[in-house]
Formats: C-alpha cells, sequence, structure tokens
C-alpha cells in the first residue's frame, strides 16, 4: 500500500515532459494559428474584392459593348431613315444589302444586321437564310424602349434596335444588329485570371508582412512561453537529479523563482499523499 502511495507521488514530478512537450508546441502553435486565421481573412477579403471587381468589370464592358453597338447602329440607319422621311418602305431601298454588308464589315464579330418594317417582317438581312421576323424578345425591348435606342444583353450574347422614324413620326421599322457575347466573355474571363494573379501576389505579401508583424507582436507572449518551457525542462531535470541523489540549481532568477513553485506545489502534492497514506493505514 505505502509503495503505491509512493509511486503516486512521483507520478507528477517526472510527467512534466508531456507538460513541457505541450507548452513548447503551444509555444510555436499560437504565432501559427494567429498567423493562418490573419491569412485566411486575407484571403477572404481578397476573394470577396475579386468578384466584386469581375462584375464590375463585366458590367461596365457590357454597356461598352451595347452603346458601341448603338452607334453603329445609328450611322447604319441614316440612308434608310431618309427614304421613310420620303414616304418610302424600308424594303424600297435598293442598296441596302451593301449598306448593311459595308456596316457588318466594321466588326467582324457581328453576326447579323437585319432591316424590318413596321410590322416587324425582316426585310432586308446580312444573314443566309434571313428569319421572317424579329423574335418576340426583341419586340418586347423595342416597345419599351419607346422608340429610342436600345440595346439588351441575352444568354447569346448581345441585340442592339435603333427605330426608323416615317414622315408622320410613326414608326417605319427599324434596324437589329445581333452580337456574340463571345468577346466579352472572353475579356472578362482575362480580366478574373489577372485579377487572381494580383490577389495571389497580394496574398504572398501580406502572409509575408503579417508574419513580421506578429513575430514582433507576440514576441513578449513568445518570450513567456518559452520562459514556461525552460523552467518546466529544469524542474524535470532537478526531478530526476534530487531523485538519484543529487543537487540542482537553476540559473536564472526567473526560473528558479516558477522552478520553486513548482518544486512547492510537488512537496505539497507528497505531504497530501502521506497525510492520506496515514489516514488509510488508520482507518484499516
Amino acid at each position: 500500500m505505502l509503495r503505491r502511495v509512493r509511486l503516486r507521488r512521483r507520478r507528477p514530478e517526472f510527467s512534466t515532459c508531456a507538460a513541457n512537450v505541450q507548452v513548447g508546441f503551444g509555444r510555436v502553435a499560437l504565432f501559427w494559428r494567429i498567423w493562418a486565421a490573419v491569412s485566411l481573412v486575407n484571403a477572404l477579403v481578397l476573394s470577396v474584392f475579386v468578384a466584386l471587381a469581375a462584375l464590375q468589370f463585366a458590367s461596365i464592358n457590357a454597356t461598352l459593348v451595347g452603346e458601341r453597338l448603338v452607334v453603329l447602329a445609328g450611322r447604319t440607319v441614316a440612308p434608310f431613315a431618309t427614304s421613310a422621311r420620303l414616304g418610302l418602305p424600308l424594303s424600297a431601298v435598293r442598296n441596302a444589302p451593301a449598306l448593311l454588308e459595308r456596316a457588318r464589315q466594321t466588326d467582324e464579330d457581328i453576326v447579323a444586321l437585319h432591316v424590318f418594317d413596321a410590322e416587324g417582317r425582316i426585310v432586308h438581312s446580312t444573314a443566309s437564310p434571313a428569319p421572317v421576323a424579329i423574335a418576340t424578345d426583341v419586340a418586347a425591348a423595342r416597345s419599351a424602349a419607346g422608340g429610342a435606342p436600345w440595346y439588351r444583353e441575352t444568354t447569346d450574347g448581345f441585340i442592339c434596335g435603333v427605330d426608323v422614324a416615317a414622315a408622320d413620326g410613326s414608326s417605319a421599322g427599324g434596324i437589329l444588329i445581333v452580337y456574340p457575347g463571345r468577346g466579352n466573355l472572353t475579356q472578362v474571363r482575362s480580366m478574373i485570371a489577372e485579377l487572381l494573379e494580383g490577389a495571389f501576389v497580394a496574398l504572398l505579401a501580406a502572409a509575408a508582412l503579417g508574419t513580421l508583424i506578429l513575430r514582433i507582436g507576440l514576441a513578449g507572449a513568445i518570450r513567456y512561453f518559452k520562459a514556461i518551457d525552460t523552467a518546466c525542462g529544469d524542474f524535470e531535470r532537478g526531478a530526476w537529479r534530487r531523485a538519484a541523489g543529487h543537487e540542482w540549481a537553476t540559473p536564472d532568477r526567473d526560473r528558479a523563482t516558477l522552478s520553486d513553485q513548482l518544486w512547492s506545489a510537488a512537496g505539497r502534492y507528497r505531504a497530501t499523499g502521506k497525510s492520506l497514506a496515514a489516514a488509510r493505514r488508520e482507518s484499516e
């Protein structure tokens, strides 16, 4: 019974190796956990920035494409507007195919240009075969514009239209431009790639700068953990040397103070063990 009590009293003195390892690991993990948290926040902020910047660029680029198509449609509509003001139908413009082809050659990406009358029937087109009439969504967008130039982004690209006014002020028809969206998508993807590259470089720079700042800012806490680690190591070595009958002196006063506290706690533990052993013997 006494031997079992003695072994249990020695266990805290010689189990400080695990505590020593845990303190040392905690000293290292404290820094890297904070660094990882800061880096994660930086990555999230940069990700949000890239997403918002990409959306903004896509919106601006789509607006620029639409406005450019409106300008092109406005230039193309001039000869047809002259004929409409003279009371001629748009289908009567003889050189209409040549006018539309010349406008199409200003941008090789243009899919088609259509000239439609007041009822929406297509009377001239660069497409072959040409559609019979404008689509329902085109008619709805034209009606919503109220006679003003308009453009709209679709799943396939862009459509743009300009109405042709007749002599009495009513609509004699209009010009429709169909434009693909692959160019806009390519530019958006290119911008996203550039933003990601810049964000990655910024993240690396922030991680390096964060490492330096945390090293300086956590220097006191790291020294504190290091002092505890060293004191626990001294206490463990002293416990083994005293168990072997040798004395052990700690060279540092601060370490000695902590070591004395550890030895005092160990002594109280031993005294408590003796008291419990004595009480147990009396109870038996």
